[in-house]
């Protein structure tokens, strides 16, 4: 059984990131240790408060829930209103840990769910109040962004991702409470569902039925499956992740994604313009271009990368090494475009630059590359079959 709950290697990346390029707005986002006098009175005005002395065995699995994650701090507990769908919340405050309850939850669950769920919103105020709150610095600041109109759309999907990663922390956190996979998945199922009766085993098997691989297009929370499968291999010591990423998507790059893409197409151009036929100043200037900030060309790392087989990417902050990830077809459209822009970048290479840029395309396995130049530059059938034949040849 695992017995911690770490930031995940998506958190860290993230933080760092911010850290280098968002300092400033990231610093004035650190928490103060202020209370919320206005939380208070809301919550004593609309709610009920869930005492101890009527609710005994609430408070036992919060402690339980808190000991297991090796918390120390005051837990409140209230009730909405009204006939909400189940669900709870961390309130998060300096001081101490408020969790609301809403809908007919409470009386759904055992004991062990009752820890499992408070094991999940003590796991929110865990992560928040790591290094000296410095992942909830970021989280206000994502949502700050979200906000704002004006935001790109990277810090928009990083906010997406970041939401996730947090919900698989807190699901971790929810096993450690409660000890058992089935008493988790059977608690997340209650939640979800509203059902006082669930099988979790029959969800776990209904999970391996599904290609996770894609990633989770949830925009808060992961699929309540995709959350199931991922506590399972969890457990199992596997990397989970590729729920939050997903294939490397040009068209939906997260900041971390983003600088990939930038770093990728970097070490690509610089292949691309050490290649005989294509080994010319204006290539090799063109190239440059695609360093961040543009410099001098970088010396290519040995055989050119295989865009066609998952794209080995290095660990964040010393994390396991995660799985190799897959290129859309889009990304490698993008790859095929900036190999041809490289390719014709200087007219003096002529044919020889493309048939240097079509041998460089077949050892990458960017198999759309000769339909994309053809459509961009009109060959007709023999020229394209000569090109290919020399091509063919030279590999």
């Amino acid at each position: 059984m695992v017995e911690t709950v770490g930031a995940l290697s998506y958190h860290r990346g993230v933080l760092g990131h911010v850290r280098r390029v968002d300092q400033r707005a990231w610093e004035a986002l650190l928490p103060e240790p202020e209370a919320d006098p206005g939380l208070d009175e809301a919550l004593l005005r609309h709610t009920y408060r869930l005492d101890e002395d009527g609710h005994p065995e609430l408070h036992a699995a919060g402690r339980r829930a808190a000991e297991a994650l090796g918390l120390e701090v005051a837990i409140e507990y209230y009730q909405g209103d009204g006939s909400a769908a189940p669900n709870a919340s961390l309130l998060h405050q300096a001081e101490k840990a408020v969790i609301l309850f809403e809908g007919p939850l409470l009386e759904r669950l055992d004991n062990d769910e009752l820890a499992a769920i408070c094991g999940h919103e003590l796991a929110h105020r865990l992560l928040w109040t790591l290094e000296d709150g410095a992942y909830l610095a970021v989280d206000r600041l994502l949502d700050a962004a979200a906000g704002d109109a004006r935001t790109p759309r990277q810090y928009l999907e990083t906010r997406r991702r970041w939401v996730m990663a947090s919900e698989l922390f807190a699901d971790r956190g929810a096993l450690v409470a409660c000890g058992d996979l089935s008493t988790t998945v059977r608690a997340l199922l209650k939640t979800q569902t509203g059902l006082a009766g669930v099988d979790p085993e029959a969800y776990l098997r209904q999970a391996d039925e599904l290609d996770l691989s894609t990633g989770s297009r949830g925009t808060s929370h992961p699929e309540g499956v995709a959350r199931a499968w991922a506590l399972k291999n969890w457990l199992a010591g596997e990397d989970v992740e590729i729920l939050l990423t997903g294939p490397l998507d040009v068209d939906s790059p997260d900041l971390l994604d983003a600088a990939l893409l930038r770093e990728l197409s970097m070490d690509f151009a610089a292949d691309i313009a050490q290649t005989d036929g294509l080994r010319t100043d204006a290539v090799a200037t063109y190239a440059a271009g695609f360093a961040d900030p543009p410099g001098p060309l970088g010396v290519p790392g040995g055989a050119i990368t295989r865009f066609d087989e998952p794209l080995a990417v290095r660990p964040v902050d010393g994390a396991p090494i995660p799985r190799p990830r897959s290129l859309t077809p889009a990304t490698k459209q993008y790859l095929c475009y900036l190999l041809l822009d490289l390719a014709t970048a200087d007219p003096d290479t002529g044919d020889a630059g493309l048939i240097a840029s079509m041998g460089v395309a077949r050892k990458a396995g960017l198999t759309p590359y000769d339909d994309l130049a053809d459509d961009e530059l009109g060959w007709s059938d023999k020229r394209r079959a000569q090109l290919s034949a020399a091509a063919e040849a030279i590999q």
